[in-house]
């Protein structure tokens, strides 16, 4: 039995018994479908800007590396890879970075020996065009369990938003099943151990993770997606900074969360980036402050040690602003004072979210500060549309021109919905507060 948990952002995926476990036993057939949906085809997203795997795709690449593999009689095969799950909706706009589980089981008293024809044709009846597990109107699959004979092996393909526990990502596993990952929002790291080649082709947009770490899986799902942001809210506890929306969660630090994944991230990908496949894109890292004490800085900027002393922050050095890896931006109660100042910031690699609705309120500079944000519906409107009003646009292109006047990226949060995306983007806006990250596949990507 597979446990898959619930799914990133609207994705959902649930318990699923495997098909030999069903009271209706069925021969060379279809006994189970899975429980979320994936792309079969190979999908263009990002308006034509990228792309992700589909199901078919991951079905030839499990059957060629299992095939000519002896599978003993009670025992298993196992394998995990990515692809696309598209919730769904139509794949070319809506989805998220996942995996598919692959298990054979041999149940029978003989040996089963893997052929890749007849491992290709199981699992993809899965996926067959009007069949059981087929999704009609986005040409989609649930996956399922496929058994071969009269229940004497199953060839099971199941959907997950996480990877397993075991070393099984595009290895096969022998005489094992894999159990999911199960999401840390406490003292640890999000995943462990974390899928470091999973977003090799990923492609960074111009998407903000808004309250990253509510999202199921924290950080893993925003990268999934390609977000160039991320957001953490931080409050000051026995001299460290831990997590928390309205309060914070004991034991989970900003570190353990976000600096210590990330360098392992950049140290992997061995080109000083997060996002192998665009090594000059920075990701911003914005810590919102929870608490207004001295203290609460102080311990951000000790939590950031490691990514500083692997030289990953961006950085103002010799009066110039230099890009790493990473860029922290503090938001919220942070003193603006003591960022622009460098007071207790000695490398200046902590810069300030300046207010774009009101620019003239500090001395902000792409030299203190990076981005330039405000609540969409006090500084611009409450449109419920995508047709923004006259006023609403004046406003909006008012406040980009002031921000990228001074260097900085622009981002409004509290936006009425993702439907006015592309209205404001078009406007100059360059960072999109998102909360379903699924929705981000319709975006086009940076690099």
């Amino acid at each position: 039995m597979f446990w898959l948990p619930a799914a990133t952002t609207a994705l959902s995926l649930v318990p699923l018994v495997h098909g030999e476990d069903s009271s209706t036993k069925v021969t060379d057939d279809i006994s189970s479908c899975g429980g979320s949906w994936m792309a079969i085809d190979d999908v263009t997203i990002g308006n034509g800007t990228d792309h992700r795997t589909g199901f078919t795709t991951a079905v030839n690449k499990f059957c060629s590396q299992v095939t000519g593999s002896t599978v003993k009689s009670q025992g298993y095969l196992s394998m995990a890879t990515e692809l696309f799950l598209n919730g769904g909706k139509d794949p070319s706009v809506y989805g998220l970075l996942g995996y598919v589980y692959f298990e054979i089981h041999n149940k029978q008293d003989s040996d089963h020996t893997v052929d890749s024809d007849s491992c290709i044709k199981y699992l993809s009846t899965l996926s067959a065009t009007g069949g059981k597990c087929y999704g009609d109107e986005h040409h989609d699959t649930k996956g399922g369990t496929y058994q071969v004979g009269d229940n004497q092996v199953s060839y099971h393909a199941l959907p997950n938003t996480v990877p397993p526990q075991q070393d099984a990502l595009n290895k096969p596993l022998v005489d094992d099943v894999l159990d999911a990952q199960k999401p840390n929002k406490g003292a640890g790291a999000p995943l462990d151990p974390w899928p470091l080649d999973s977003l090799n082709d990923v492609l960074p947009v111009a998407c903000h993770s808004h309250n990253d770490y509510d999202h199921d899986v924290p950080l893993f799902a925003a990268l999934s997606a390609g977000c160039a942001g991320v957001e953490a809210d931080v409050w000051l506890v026995d001299g460290d900074v831990s997590i928390g929306h309205t309060a914070p969660t004991v034991g989970r630090t900003l570190g353990l969360q976000y600096v210590q994944p990330l360098k392992a991230i950049i140290d992997h990908n061995g080109a000083g980036s997060v996002y192998q496949a665009a090594p000059a894109q920075s990701v911003v890292l914005l810590v919102d402050f929870k608490t207004s004490a001295d203290g609460t800085l102080d311990a951000v900027v000790k939590a950031l040690d490691p990514l500083r002393q692997a030289g990953y922050l961006s950085r103002v050095e010799d009066g110039a602003f230099v890009p790493g890896a990473v860029t922290v931006v503090a938001s919220g109660s942070a003193p603006f004072d003591r960022i622009a100042a460098g007071d207790g910031v000695p490398d200046r690699d902590v810069f300030y979210d300046a207010h774009v609705d009101d620019l003239s309120a500090e001395d902000y500079s792409s030299l203190n500060s990076v981005y330039a944000s405000a609540d969409f519906k006090s500084a611009v409107g409450n449109p419920g549309s995508a047709d923004l009003s006259q006023d609403e646009v004046d406003k909006i292109t008012d406040q980009v021109d002031g921000a990228h006047q001074r260097g900085l990226i622009v981002r409004y949060w509290d936006l009425p919905g993702d439907y006015v995306w592309e209205p404001i983007s078009a406007l100059g806006v360059d960072r999109l507060n998102a909360d379903d990250l699924s929705d981000t596949a319709r975006l086009p990507r940076l690099a």
